[in-house]
């Protein structure tokens, strides 16, 4: 499992025998089964982990609404980026949407890693671009999109998720409610039928 998130890294920025042989050192792999929280509302998010198997997906609690902000499943990095950031306590969730294995990094581990290695900083520097892209993709489906819009550019972006997210999370996703989610499937099925 630890290999897989090597190679992930690699992919972004080619790492020193060096520096590679470090973070096998230092990964830790933990497994969740389906339903678990892997990190709560209130806790300080102190890893970055690559996912090798499993989906999850980080919430937030508005009033009695559980809103989905992301879906991470193989090959992302997943963390509660407000919380990693400035080490205080998040105000999201972290829930193993099917059982997952993830490879951690500790947030103090990866600070050492930046000053012993400064090619490391080029490879997450390229990590946290690519999520502040996903992030922005994301806000501009928000607010550029129609209902149906939306759907057709999640189904694109993210062809797996309908089989494997509950539509009630898919829903929140996109900003809109389950009933509305559905109505939207079933004339785009009978559109593209």
């Amino acid at each position: 499992m630890v290999e897989k998130m090597i190679e992930k890294l690699n992919s972004l920025s080619p790492m020193s025998g060096e520096l590679s042989e470090k973070i096998r050192l230092l990964a830790v792999v933990e497994s969740f089964n389906a339903g678990d929280i892997i990190l709560k509302e209130g806790e300080v998010c102190r890893k970055a982990s690559f996912i090798a198997r499993g989906l999850t997906r980080s919430y937030y609690l508005n009033e009695d609404a559980d809103i989905t902000s992301r879906f991470m499943e193989e090959g992302s990095i997943v963390t509660a980026w407000i919380s990693y950031y400035t080490q205080k306590p998040g105000n999201e969730f972290i829930e193993a949407v099917e059982d997952t294995t993830i490879v951690s990094l500790h947030y103090d581990d990866i600070q050492k890693l930046y000053a012993l290695f400064p090619e490391f900083n080029t490879t997450v520097r390229k990590q946290v671009e690519h999520a502040f892209y996903l992030s922005e993709q994301r806000t501009q489906l928000l607010r550029k999109h129609t209902a149906e819009e939306k759907y057709k550019l999640f189904i694109q972006l993210h062809p797996s998720l309908m089989q494997r997210a509950q539509l009630k999370h898919i829903a929140s996703y996109l900003g809109m409610n389950q009933e509305t989610l559905s109505r939207v499937r079933a004339n785009f099925a009978k559109r593209h039928s």
